[in-house]
């Protein structure tokens, strides 16, 4: 078995006296960029976006691009055609990726912003975040069967300095003519992991298991059964969306999903490579 592709992640969000500091810094065999932003941590409103460069094909030296299109922008929900419009002039086409990255961290880092947004107590925050997020998720599919909330889950509602720290990581190995991947995500709140064996011809997914070792409630866990899902399917050429059918939907967890669709553009982007 040898190593040919790996890809990392890591988003930081910190409150800095009065502003968030957001990065979402990804480095991989062939590619180091940073996602970067301010935001005001009351409105959540971008006051600077800017996207360093450090490493990639036809890049000679280290760069930074300003985005000022994202100014103004809500880093929060529904942000994803104002993302897409502002980065359009980007030089890099993983800086919508980073940014919709950074601005997942924002909403996560939310969770210590209970008196800056305007909420009475950490309760209130709770209960809103359990009406908007309902049905999006195992977790919030599920409240009448799950026994942690959210609050519980954390421990506390007061964090200053880093409110929010998110790593993720793809592995790509090959062993003779099975592709061999790893997929891990570790942050604040979670810890999951995914692993899977495909064809080497013909890219079928022949092994897939998930695990989840932490998370708001035992119900999440249940998700991973449907990792099996997966069996027999062309990874690569999967959608997001189909991927997250075969999940479970509304029952499955967002982080496996997530590591899934990293791990599909992972043999892509190494596929990519080996014709270049």
């Amino acid at each position: 078995m040898h190593f040919v592709f790996q890809r990392f992640w890591h988003t930081s969000v910190r409150l800095d006296q009065d502003e968030l500091l957001v990065d979402t810094t990804y480095s991989s065999t062939d590619k180091e960029i940073c996602a970067r932003m301010k935001v005001y941590p009351d409105s959540l409103l971008v006051r600077q976006a800017w996207l360093e460069i450090y490493r990639a094909p036809g890049v000679d030296s280290p760069r930074a691009e300003e985005i000022s299109g994202l100014e103004g922008m809500e880093a929060y929900f529904d942000s994803g055609e104002a993302l897409r419009k502002a980065l359009m002039p980007a030089s890099v086409p993983e800086a919508k990726d980073l940014f919709a990255e950074a601005v997942r961290g924002v909403i996560q880092a939310e969770t210590f912003l209970v008196e800056q947004r305007g909420y009475a107590n950490p309760l209130e925050y709770q209960d809103y975040w359990s009406e908007i997020y309902q049905g999006a998720c195992r977790f919030y599919s599920n409240m009448d069967r799950v026994q942690t909330r959210w609050y519980d889950h954390i421990g506390y509602y007061n964090r200053t300095g880093s409110l929010f720290n998110r790593m993720k990581s793809q592995t790509m190995s090959l062993n003779n003519n099975v592709i061999m991947l790893a997929g891990h995500l570790h942050d604040s709140f979670h810890s999951v992991a995914v692993e899977m064996e495909l064809d080497r011809a013909e890219g079928l997914v022949k092994r897939a298991r998930g695990d989840i070792l932490r998370a708001p409630d035992s119900v999440c866990m249940e998700s991973t059964v449907y990792m099996d899902k997966l069996i027999g399917t062309s990874l690569a050429d999967l959608a997001k969306k189909e991927i997250a059918f075969l999940l479970g939907g509304e029952n499955g967890c967002v982080h496996l999903i997530d590591l899934v669709s990293d791990g599909a553009k992972t043999i892509s982007l190494y596929r990519e490579s080996e014709n270049t």
